[in-house]
């Protein structure tokens, strides 16, 4: 267990430390100030290029996130829905179960309930004329 711990610590880093050395080239390749606007409102701003860029990647990333939280969200509520409708057919089979076993005798023979009329408990036999 602390063998596969180590392992995913050193993939987490070889993976990790190689976006963030492109990360930083990225930032001090790209100091230069643009001006960000909204359209239709008066406001500017002056940032330099990278932060504007990571600051899109942030913001892409927290949309992407959202969209996958809500998609967990229905998956977990259907979850809960099928969970439920497990139980009551589980509930169902296990009271199917004890009537099953309670409409057969200790001889194996079954205790159907007497209604008075044989067709509901024998099935009859085709007459022929």
């Amino acid at each position: 267990m602390a063998q596969q711990s180590r392992i995913a610590r050193i993939l987490t880093a070889l993976i990790t430390l190689p976006f963030l050395l492109l990360a930083v080239l990225f930032a001090v390749s790209n100091r230069e100030a643009v001006e960000i606007t909204l359209w239709p409102l008066p406001y500017a701003a002056t940032l330099p290029l990278f932060v504007t860029i990571l600051a899109m990647l942030f913001l892409g990333f927290l949309i992407g996130a959202g969209f996958m939280w809500i998609e967990v969200l229905r998956t977990r509520r259907q979850i809960r829905i099928l969970r439920r409708v497990a139980d009551q057919q589980e509930q169902e089979l296990n009271r199917l179960r004890r009537d099953k076993r309670l409409a057969v005798d200790p001889d194996g023979v079954p205790n159907l309930p007497a209604t008075g009329k044989p067709s509901d408990t024998a099935p009859t036999l085709p007459t022929t004329h």
